[in-house]
């Protein structure tokens, strides 16, 4: 069963007035207002409409407690009559509508009294010089813009300003087409070059200020470290050099 299905199952749902919540004292007393309300004019006695406790709860989800408060308060604001017959037990519920004009009329009163009290405290919360303020605003976001725009200024030509330091072999650095060329004039394989760049700068814990600069003096210096790497010639004595050249020869 789906979210769907179990809303079908659970019923229609239940609307009321929450403008209602401030005047009548509270939501569950307007909940249960607005539900009588709703079968005032679907009553067919004089007493009002005719309604159970758990029939109530149903209709508005307010338990049996809450509808006790809720009642309570009701009664207490004069807006709903409730008749009991105790030998038929039944309960009888009726909106007193000239009460509910009342209450709601001074509810009204109240926020504009309190609205007029505000503004005779706070004036100047009120009367606002409409061009003034635009004036200020506009000169406020002025202002802001052009400091905005100067730290930004200043922080740029800061960092252009400060010395960079040397860092770590980094892990994007890739060879360009300058390094492709210094390869080709002096006859090197460019990426065998890089690998041992690469590793010789990691193992050795390398930091350059500028790595293009760093590989191309690597690349250009390339020949001369594989002449240096290459192993020296044996020592060899003059009786020995005598029979290396007849050997030579015999062959």
């Amino acid at each position: 069963m789906n979210a769907v299905e179990i809303l079908k199952l659970i019923g229609r749902p239940n609307a009321y007035y929450p403008k209602l919540a401030k005047p009548l004292g509270g939501v569950s007393p307007a909940v249960l207002f607005s539900q009588l309300f709703y079968w005032q004019d679907k009553a067919t006695s004089d007493l009002g409409v005719y309604k159970t406790r758990d029939e109530l709860e149903d209709e508005t989800g307010l338990s049996h407690n809450e509808q006790r408060t809720a009642i309570k308060k009701l009664k207490e604001k004069g807006v709903l009559i409730v008749t009991e017959k105790r030998l038929e037990h039944k309960t009888f519920y009726k909106i007193d509508n000239e009460k509910v004009n009342q209450v709601l009329s001074d509810f009204a009163n109240s926020i504009t009294q309190s609205s007029r009290q505000m503004k005779s405290s706070y004036p100047d919360l009120y009367n606002v010089d409409v061009e003034t303020t635009t004036k200020s605003s506009s000169l406020y976001q002025e202002n802001t813009t052009k400091t905005t725009t100067e730290n930004t200024t200043n922080i740029i030509a800061n960092k252009s300003q400060q010395p960079k330091r040397p860092c770590q072999f980094p892990d994007e650095f890739k060879p360009n087409d300058h390094h492709r060329d210094i390869a080709m004039n002096e006859n090197i394989n460019l990426d065998n070059e890089f690998v041992k760049f690469r590793d010789y700068c990691l193992a050795n814990g390398k930091k350059y200020i500028d790595w293009n600069a760093a590989f191309n003096n690597w690349l250009r210096n390339a020949n001369g470290y594989k002449k240096s790497n290459k192993p020296p010639e044996k020592f060899m004595t003059l009786a020995e050099r005598n029979r290396a050249v007849l050997e030579s020869m015999r062959a």
